[in-house]
């Protein structure tokens, strides 16, 4: 799983000026299964998007067709973690305990 944190590069009001291409390519990735939950940053600095488990270079190839980063209007700093736990409700997006070698 990852978080994803998006930092903002430009000034506020080209980031407004982005919004609208920049959720829609949210919801496509909501849409497709990839995105679990993302939202804004306060303050207003950035954002953050929890991404499900997938390969590193999938992530990137998506994270590269977003309009903010397109635009140069942010920068992206990944966080992969392994979700050994969740509520309930996320139970499908935990990482499958694997034994680690020599443990």
């Amino acid at each position: 799983m990852f978080v994803v944190l998006l930092e903002y590069t430009a000034p506020e009001s080209d980031i407004d000026g982005r919004l609208v291409d920049h959720y829609e390519w949210i919801t496509q990735h909501y849409d497709a299964g990839d995105f679990i939950a993302a939202g804004h940053r306060h303050p207003r600095n950035g954002a953050v998007i929890i991404a499900r488990a997938m390969p590193r270079g999938r992530l990137d190839a998506i994270l590269a067709t977003d309009p903010f980063l397109l635009h140069k209007l942010a920068r992206y700093d990944v966080i992969e973690f392994q979700a050994r736990r969740t509520i309930p409700e996320l139970a499908k997006y935990a990482d499958p305990l694997t034994p680690v070698a020599g443990q």
